[in-house]
């Protein structure tokens, strides 16, 4: 299936069957919409909306991978200028990148020329990398990550804790935010060994005065452990479900008015 799926990438790309949806992020004490994390959709035209999992693989391996990020890159910066001028102000907009994109091209004249475009400031946006980025501190990656972070772009740390690189990581990357992984968010209430986690890694993320944002949460009893441990933002299916353009921009509407109303 997948090999499948790698034949008709290049159609994918030519035709524009790639889409984005954005999941809410929230700030756990008042529940106001902080940022947007732009995910990756296929709309296949005999599968329908297809998840990452079925295609980033070959996505990833193949020659199509810096396309699509650029791509991704430019709508999300788009979309997040808009959302910026209609009811959220002060949006962030988080994009994940591929590791290509460091080797291919300029990334750093790239994202700057991408938030010119759009008139968006350099903290509207979170470029996010996951640790098989670099595994051996590549030089080129940690430059480009070092002339982005100077120039105000955040930069967060995805999946932290699930590799085996990460503690190291924080001392040579130039991190904003450490994103912790769902999967401890999950069994932090019934495994201590998941609480445990949590737990140092927001005291980690203090050491290194960065932000931190959980994922997965799901339930409000999740929410209230995290924010009792001073994590202060949350993304997950209880603040919202990966969603269109169209209905992110309903998100921010209700959200707008519950400020209102407060």
């Amino acid at each position: 299936m997948r090999r499948l799926y790698a034949l008709e990438l290049h159609r994918a790309v030519d035709e524009g069957e790639f889409l984005l949806f954005y999941q809410p992020q929230v700030n756990l004490i008042t529940g106001e919409i902080t940022g947007a994390e732009a995910l990756l959709r296929w709309h296949h035209p005999e599968r329908g909306i297809l998840s990452p999992i079925a295609f980033l693989p070959a996505l990833e391996r193949g020659t199509l991978a810096v396309t699509v990020g650029s791509w991704v890159l430019d709508e999300a910066c788009a979309q997040a200028a808009y959302w910026r001028r209609n009811g959220a102000p002060n949006l962030r907009m988080g994009v994940n990148l591929f590791g290509a994109q460091f080797h291919v091209g300029n990334l750093v004249t790239e994202v700057i020329e991408a938030l010119e475009r759009h008139g968006l400031p350099p903290e509207a946006l979170e470029l996010e990398i996951t640790e098989n980025i670099a595994p051996d501190n590549d030089d080129v990656v940690l430059n480009c990550l070092h002339q982005l972070h100077n120039y105000g772009v955040g930069i967060a740390l995805d999946d932290f804790g699930t590799g085996y690189a990460s503690l190291s990581l924080l001392k040579t990357y130039p991190l904003t935010r450490i994103k912790i992984d769902q999967s401890f968010v999950h069994g932090m209430l019934e495994h201590e060994q998941d609480a445990s986690v949590i737990r140092a890694t927001l005291d980690i993320a203090r050491s290194f005065k960065l932000e931190t944002i959980a994922e997965g949460i799901e339930t409000e009893s999740q929410q209230f452990y995290l924010l009792e441990k001073e994590c202060m933002e949350g993304q997950g299916y209880l603040f919202g479900k990966p969603v269109p353009a169209a209905q992110f921009s309903a998100l921010i509407e209700s959200n707008k008015l519950l400020k209102e109303t407060a």
